[in-house]
């Protein structure tokens, strides 16, 4: 098994003590397996310090190593003995090419379950949903219609119920955010919806309210931090309907004295054309991977990228974990990252819909989808496969931890973040977070940080090892 990043991956585990001492002694065999290789193994020590896309086809690379040492030793040996040597190096070879061949090959077949049974039916799924709610017979304009309406408070509610479905599939496709999706900083994926990366302006949204009118105004330059359904949500969600820019801003003013069904009418209007934009996004996601569109399936699945993709997709879901659903929606807003200022406890996702556990949940079901590749062959096949169920098992077991805490809470997390502006809840939250085995109702979010954090450490621990992946640059040296 090739260890990558042993120095970081061994100093942090003894730091986190996450791993069994059988993975110890694996990792430290690996360990001393390479020192020895670089000291005495022959030429060419110099590996490059880039992390590199391995799979379970390089074992080639010790049957290489193993074969140029007995071509060595079989050089001081008579011409008959070179001759049976040379002969066993090209029976060696051909079985490594065999070994990589079959290797890659069932790694594409993972892939194109993954693929055909997680990534291309959410992307369908979030497609339609989008593109029902965008309609010009949805619910979205119906409540445009009734506004000032006896009909205005029931279609409010109808509309904010299928915001929530909607981003209940925005949510399942995060997990796996490769490929097209992902190209030109996330510029697709930012306009479907952009917590991921940015933090929502309400200001400037505002903005855009007033000038959208104005006959130069264009939506496509607007930023990333005001577009996707994050923005929807504000639109449809937040009750004062009051300009969240300073009186600075003239038009803030006079916004500020339009009556309220003006306000309402204004936000409508401006929620469908958001919307017409993330449809376009999402269409044009599901078009580049779909066979009848661009096809970016083929690319993905095939045997000769299989390395390369497997690395793409687990950087993702390692990533998403880590970096998107432990700290980017829940650790920073709870204080466990160390900053407990406004600033940092205003950085929750879907704060207006109360909805932000929800989404984490959602993201858990679309992890599970990608893992066990919906209803075909995914990681779970592949682990059991090689003999590694029990990793497998452990993976499903900590996102059901993760769900099932989510599914006990019964306090949003913007509830549950106002709390901590008080001292003793704030420690509370942390011992909470350290000691996720033991339930907190009140801060059950800060149990649910401590869940993920769990998981993070069995995904690079347990899972990378085993699969022989590396740890994405973006989450190496996080040892939260």
């Amino acid at each position: 098994m090739i260890i990558r990043r042993t120095d970081h991956w061994v100093g942090s585990f003894f730091a986190e003590n996450k791993m069994t001492n059988s993975k110890i002694a694996l990792i430290l065999l690996a360990s001393c397996s390479m020192v020895i290789a670089a000291c005495g193994g022959g030429g060419g020590g110099g590996g490059s310090s880039t992390p590199q896309a391995t799979s379970s086809a390089g074992s080639s690379n010790t049957s290489t190593s193993s074969t140029s040492s007995s071509s060595s030793t079989s050089s001081s040996t008579s011409s008959s003995g070179s001759s049976s040597t040379t002969s066993s190096d090209d029976s060696s070879s051909s079985s490594d090419d065999s070994s990589s061949s079959s290797g890659d090959s069932n790694i594409a077949a993972m892939l194109r379950g993954i693929t055909d049974n997680a990534i291309i039916p959410n992307y369908e799924a979030q497609a339609t949903a989008i593109t029902n709610f965008a309609a010009s017979s949805g619910s979205l304009a119906a409540y445009c219609d009734a506004i000032g309406t006896d009909n205005e408070a029931t279609s409010l509610t109808t509309v904010q119920n299928e915001w929530k479905t909607v981003m209940a599939t925005i949510q399942q496709a995060e997990p796996h955010a490769v490929g097209p999706v992902a190209i030109n900083d996330d510029s697709l994926r930012n306009r479907i919806h952009s917590f991921a990366n940015h933090d929502l302006q309400t200001c400037s949204l505002d903005q855009a309210v007033i000038k959208q009118s104005d006959a130069d105004f264009d939506l496509t330059t607007r930023s990333s931090n005001q577009r996707g359904f994050g923005a929807i949500e504000y639109l449809l969600f937040d009750t004062t309907l009051t300009s969240q820019c300073s009186s600075n801003y003239e038009n803030a003013t006079t916004w500020n004295a339009l009556a309220d069904t003006d306000k309402k009418s204004q936000r409508c209007t401006y929620a469908k054309a958001l919307a017409s934009d993330a449809d376009l996004a999402a269409t044009s996601v599901l078009n580049k991977w779909q066979e009848s569109g661009e096809n970016y399936r083929a690319d993905f699945i095939s045997e000769a990228n299989a390395g390369n993709n497997l690395q793409a997709l687990t950087d993702e879901l390692l990533i998403h974990i880590d970096k998107e659903a432990k700290d980017r929606k829940m650790q920073v807003a709870l204080g466990i990252s160390g900053c407990t200022t406004d600033g940092c406890r205003a950085q929750i996702e879907s704060p207006y819909s109360k909805t932000s556990l929800e989404n984490v949940k959602n993201n858990m079901i679309g992890f599970l989808a990608v893992y066990n590749g919906g209803e075909g062959t995914g990681f779970d096949d592949y682990l059991s496969d090689m003999g590694e169920k029990a990793i497998s098992d452990g993976v499903i077991a900590k996102i059901d931890a993760v769900q099932a805490n989510i599914d006990a809470t019964t306090v949003p997390l913007v509830d549950q973040v106002a709390s901590l502006s008080e001292a003793a809840n704030q420690t509370a939250c942390t011992n909470a977070y350290g000691n996720p085995s033991t339930p907190s109702v009140e801060l059950s979010a800060c149990t649910l940080t401590g869940l993920l954090s769990e998981t993070k450490a069995y995904m690079f621990y347990d899972f990378a090892v085993t699969m022989n992946v590396t740890i994405p640059d973006a989450a190496a040296g996080d040892n939260d």
